[in-house]
């Protein structure tokens, strides 16, 4: 518009220059505005070039715009699946975790129940032990009573009569009972 200005004015110089030519300060009226014509479209240039060069950069930062977006959508969905993966591997997890606590709480029962039998059993064994200990050590002075008796007299048990047999049966019996011998024991054992 500038330029159209410019060449309007151009001809309506041109035309009055040409009735009165001996007229020199419009000739440099001329010579101005022809010089402002070439700075404004110099100057027009160089908008138009930096307007280019602005066009071109927000083209290209639009373009990069576009390319992080879509980088980063990409990016949102694998990360949206990797968290709904690991969300379930958490799931299974705390349900096994919830299975071992189980199978935990039920092993210490077992354990305590356990301890609690061998606990008895010990008991038990100690209080047996005891009554075979004793059963032992009368049966170690019976045989050293028998062995003395023997010594005295070697022939004294070949000799001994029914009542005497028998009573020495029914001491033999009663040691054995205190013993705690099992019966088919103490069959083997008096016969």
């Amino acid at each position: 518009m500038k330029a159209g200005f410019a060449g309007l004015c151009l001809v309506a110089f041109t035309t009055g220059a040409h009735a009165a030519q001996d007229v020199n300060p419009l000739g440099s009226v001329l010579a101005l505005l022809s010089e402002l014509e070439g700075k404004i479209i110099k100057e027009g240039e160089a908008e138009q070039k930096a307007y280019m060069e602005y066009v071109e950069w927000c083209d290209d930062t639009a373009r990069n715009g576009d390319h992080a977006v879509k980088t980063a959508t990409s990016q949102k969905q694998k990360l949206e699946a990797k968290i709904g993966e690991l969300t379930s591997e958490i799931d299974v997890s705390s349900s096994q975790i919830d299975t071992l606590a189980a199978g935990i709480a039920q092993a210490e029962a077992e354990l305590k129940n356990a301890t609690l039998i061998r606990e008895k059993e010990v008991a038990d064994f100690s209080a047996s032990e005891h009554e075979l200990v004793d059963a032992v050590d009368t049966l170690g002075r019976a045989i050293g009573l028998l062995e003395k008796e023997m010594s005295k007299n070697p022939a004294a048990l070949t000799q001994l009569s029914s009542k005497s047999a028998t009573a020495a049966l029914q001491a033999l019996g009663a040691v054995l009972d205190a013993a705690a011998f099992p019966s088919s024991d103490q069959k083997k054992l008096a016969a």
